[in-house]
């Protein structure tokens, strides 16, 4: 587990590998940040780590954004 604080915007960025993602004590362990940081107003995100393509999952994403999003 990596965790990034980002002290301007009050972030706190957990990335978890995929054997962390499924991982029980850690699962415990990310209620606990939850909690902590509700206190200061931060905002907790976790990023999990996927089976997919990389490549392919952007590709496909940045090509949806383009669809849906209006031109000036």
């Amino acid at each position: 587990m990596e965790i990034n604080i980002n002290e301007t915007k009050k972030i706190v960025e957990v990335w978890l590998t995929n054997a962390e993602k499924n991982d029980e004590i850690i699962k415990k362990s990310l209620k606990q940040i939850y909690e902590d940081y509700k206190k200061t107003k931060y905002l907790v995100v976790v990023y999990e780590s996927g089976n997919n393509d990389l490549f392919s999952g952007t590709k496909s994403l940045l090509l949806q954004n383009r669809d849906t999003t209006p031109m000036n």
